[in-house]
């Protein structure tokens, strides 16, 4: 009887432990379809991206936008903020205020402190200054 005891306890332990595995397993294998899943409307997303900026419209827009091309036959024109016209100089110290917008008449002489906050701060504006101050030289 004993024996026998212990032989059902031994079934009911191993069942107990593969059954306790087979749920680890099973839950396992449902969080990966989920993170499947999601990775593949992510990857469709990215595909559908992919394709909108590889469109001939959308790089014409972007090159209009950053490099101030144009087609052939348009001209480019530049219109600078009809707001402030002179740099701010703190009076005390002599330091230019880069926060001051100042529309840039003559690219070629700007000054290397604001070409420098121009590059790390606006590259837009850094671009034109690199592109139209080559020009004017």
């Amino acid at each position: 009887m004993v024996v026998n005891l212990l032989v059902l306890f031994f079934l009911f332990f191993t069942f107990g432990r593969e059954f306790v595995n087979n749920y680890s397993i099973q839950q396992e294998i449902a969080n990966l379809e989920a993170e499947k899943s999601s990775l593949e409307a992510q990857n469709l997303e990215i595909s559908a991206l992919m394709n909108s900026v590889q469109t001939e419209t959308y790089i014409e827009h972007e090159a209009r936008i950053k490099l101030g091309l144009s087609k052939p036959g348009e001209k480019v024109v530049v219109v600078p903020d009809t707001g402030e016209t002179s740099t701010e100089v703190d009076k005390n110290s002599g330091d230019f205020d880069y926060a001051a917008e100042v529309p840039i008449t003559n690219f070629s002489s700007v000054a290397k402190p604001l070409k420098w906050w121009y590059y790390f701060f606006d590259i837009n504006k850094f671009q034109m200054i690199k592109i139209y101050g080559n020009k004017s030289s």
